[in-house]
């Protein structure tokens, strides 16, 4: 919702809506860009890249039974 609320409060500037606003207009655009950019790898790219990266982690009862494997009984 924030980025939304930006994109929409940018919008003016990126349209170039009103008198000497054509220079602020590529400042416009790119924020929104950006914005867009940076939701849609938030929402998508980070839960995907974890989920591949914990795929690798043991659990701590793996970890737990690796290390009992490892221990001599009577030691």
């Amino acid at each position: 919702m924030t980025a939304l609320a930006m994109i929409l409060g940018m919008l003016p500037m990126a349209l170039a809506l009103g008198s000497g606003s054509e220079q602020n207009a590529p400042l416009g655009r790119a924020v929104i860009g950006g914005l867009i950019a940076a939701t849609l790898m938030t929402l998508f790219v980070v839960p995907a890249v974890y989920s591949i990266f914990s795929r690798s982690l043991i659990t701590k009862k793996e970890r737990d039974a690796r290390i009992d494997s490892l221990i001599l009984p009577g030691a």
